[in-house]
């Protein structure tokens, strides 16, 4: 049995809503629509919360789902947020090594220019943090 069949089973078995599912995974209601639907998959964090959730075996939930069982032997992926990072931080590098070097420029002129790009990162760190899972986190 697919997990989406599964895990729309075992949520109208214990009167669940799409909602309320998504409130104790700390997700979206969305996300549970499309692992119902098929559209999607759970990832593997999900998929244990969701088998402590509903107290079932990880192979009860996991073996009869061919697509999901594929797709967690694939292993973790690389988000593109972290892939930016890794991207910035070897650039960050490389422009360090090439100023000081090639350029032969004074390691506090290159620390200077480093401090700029720091004002928009942390903007752009404040702006992805996701406040509104924060808030219902902590309050």
């Amino acid at each position: 049995m697919q997990i989406g069949t599964q895990l729309q089973q075992r949520r109208k078995e214990h009167n669940m809503s799409q909602e309320a599912l998504a409130d104790k995974l700390h997700i979206s209601r969305q996300s549970i629509s499309k692992w119902e639907n098929g559209t999607s998959l759970p990832s593997f964090a999900n998929v244990v919360a969701i088998s402590e959730l509903f107290d079932i075996s990880l192979d009860e939930l996991i073996k009869g789902d061919e697509n999901l069982m594929k797709e967690l032997e694939k292993g973790p992926k690389i988000n593109k947020a972290a892939f930016a990072v890794i991207i910035g931080i070897a650039l960050g590098i490389v422009a360090y090594i090439m100023s000081t070097t090639v350029f032969h420029l004074s390691e506090d002129t290159v620390s200077s220019w480093i401090m700029l790009p720091l004002i928009p990162s942390f903007i752009g760190l404040v702006w992805s943090i996701k406040w509104r899972f924060l808030n219902g986190r902590f309050l």
